[in-house]
């Protein structure tokens, strides 16, 4: 509750209250139930964890996050971040939601989100070094 209330507070309409509010809504709260219950045959259970389904946390929160944060960014008129920013930000919600202990999963996607929020952009490489370099070659 605190968490949501900082969210709330500090960083209303802005992008990376929308990320984390889509990854533990849309993701955790309601895809990956469904398509756990719908489709999951790979159960795991990490220590202090409950028993889930690799495709409820992987496929389902990944998927959550990703495309819920892509709408709801729009629908409220923000910028969307890069597609490989969202990708990381999806997987990180991913491995959180799998991981947390017990009921704990919403607070660990958010955590895991608002602390690695500045620093996925310097993970990744620039858009100047993605680019290709063009070597001029001399014929004779």
């Amino acid at each position: 509750m605190a968490l949501l209330t900082y969210l709330g507070t500090c960083h209303f309409m802005e992008r990376q209250a929308a990320v984390t509010a889509a990854a533990v809504f849309w993701g955790d709260s309601w895809l990956a139930p469904t398509l756990g219950r719908e489709y999951g045959r790979h159960h795991y259970q990490m220590p202090l964890a409950r028993r889930k389904t690799m495709e409820g946390s992987l496929v389902g929160v990944f998927l959550g996050t990703c495309v819920g944060s892509y709408i709801l960014l729009t629908i409220l008129g923000l910028d969307v971040p890069p597609l490989r920013e969202m990708l990381v930000y999806g997987s990180l919600a991913a491995v959180a939601e799998g991981t947390a202990p017990g009921h704990w999963d919403n607070v660990a996607i958010a955590f895991i989100l608002q602390a690695c929020w500045d620093r996925v952009p310097m993970w990744l490489p620039s858009d100047e070094n993605m680019s290709v370099a063009v070597v001029p070659v001399i014929v004779s």
